[in-house]
Parts: C-alpha cells; sequence; structure tokens
C-alpha cells in the first residue's frame, strides 16, 4: 500500500518555496488552462493548485477540489472564502468510490498518482468521466533521489506511467518537466497524435 501524505503537513503543501518548485502559473499555462473552463483538482490538498486554477479559470468557469482528508478539505474551503474564491468547490472522496465530475476539461493530478493503491481502476474511472476533449494531467516525481518527495520506491518512472496510461486507454499526448524533480504527463481519452513518447 503506498503511503498517503500526512495531512498535519499542510503548511509545506503551500510554502513559497513548493511555490517557486512547482509554479501554479507556468503549469496551467503549459496544460492550456483558459478562463470559463472546469478543472477537477485530485488529491487537492489545502488549494495549492486548486486556488491559483479558480483564479485563471474566473468567474464563468469552475474548480472541484476532490481530497480524501476531511483536514485537508476543511482547509482548502476556508483558504478559498478567504481570497473569496466563489467558483471553488471542494468535495470529500473516496479513493475507492470517487464521484468525479463528467466531462470537466481537465482530470488533474499533482503528486498523487503515486499514493494511489489501484491505479489502473482509478484510471478506468477517470477515463470514464472524460467527454472527447478532457484532458488527464499528471505530475509526480522521477524515479531518481531527490532532496524532497516520496521514497524511492513508492516513486513510478515516466516510461512506467506512459505504459499505464496507455494500458487503461489512454493516449498520451506529451510530456513536459515543471522543475528538475519531476514531470508532468498530458493525455486524452481518445486517440491524438502524439508529439512525444519518452
Amino acid at each position: 500500500m503506498s503511503q498517503k501524505y500526512d495531512d498535519s503537513r499542510f503548511k509545506r503543501l503551500m510554502s513559497s518555496k513548493r511555490r517557486k518548485e512547482l509554479p501554479p502559473p507556468q503549469i496551467f499555462d503549459e496544460i492550456g488552462l483558459r478562463g470559463g473552463q472546469t478543472l477537477v483538482d485530485i488529491g487537492a490538498g489545502p488549494g495549492f493548485f486548486t486556488l491559483p486554477a479558480a483564479a485563471i479559470v474566473g468567474p464563468t468557469g469552475r474548480v472541484i477540489g476532490l481530497d480524501i482528508s476531511p483536514v485537508m478539505v476543511k482547509e482548502l474551503r476556508k483558504n478559498a472564502a478567504l481570497k473569496k474564491l466563489k467558483n471553488v468547490h471542494a468535495l470529500l472522496s473516496a479513493e475507492t468510490a470517487a464521484k468525479l465530475p463528467i466531462g470537466a476539461d481537465f482530470y488533474f493530478m499533482a503528486n498523487v498518482f503515486h499514493e494511489l493503491d489501484n491505479r489502473a481502476a482509478y484510471l478506468r474511472r477517470i477515463r470514464k468521466s472524460m467527454s472527447a476533449g478532457s484532458r488527464l494531467v499528471i505530475i509526480d516525481f522521477l524515479k531518481k533521489k531527490t532532496s524532497h518527495g516520496p521514497p524511492l520506491r513508492e516513486r513510478i518512472a515516466l516510461r512506467e506511467i506512459v505504459k499505464i496510461l496507455i494500458a487503461a486507454g489512454f493516449a498520451v499526448d506529451r510530456v513536459f518537466r515543471p522543475n528538475s524533480a519531476e514531470y508532468g504527463v498530458i493525455a486524452w481519452r481518445k486517440y491524438r497524435t502524439v508529439h512525444f513518447l519518452p
């Protein structure tokens, strides 16, 4: 079983250091998030990505933050209220029975995928919720030693995650590197021309 993030450490999740390492505005620019769109932030925590995404999609868009921790959901709601973001919906979700919104523009998972116990089943649930134009974005740690992040044994190599996605019925559109320690993968539910395969 993969180790879940300790929700008592949520201050690290919102730190300025992490914002420099993994800058949400640049990442959302990379994936093409725009005003009026809907993003589902899976494993949203206290809102590190949820809150910046809400500012980008604006009042005509919405961001749904899902987390399995009641502490994280409560903190996300508090942080959204402090920023007066009315387009944020924070919901408690169970990994084994995730209620995923249908047809969102983006299903976004940052440093969550390696924590899932049944990755194939979860991907099938996401795929079933996606429309033809939906995109799945997974950001996770490279399988190498870094100063922070999960233990090496829990990390998933980029090549492996590509194989897992293809086996689950996704087409990998492209990959990107948000920093020297992590990778990002953008995938579609239906076939598209692959620009890059590692």
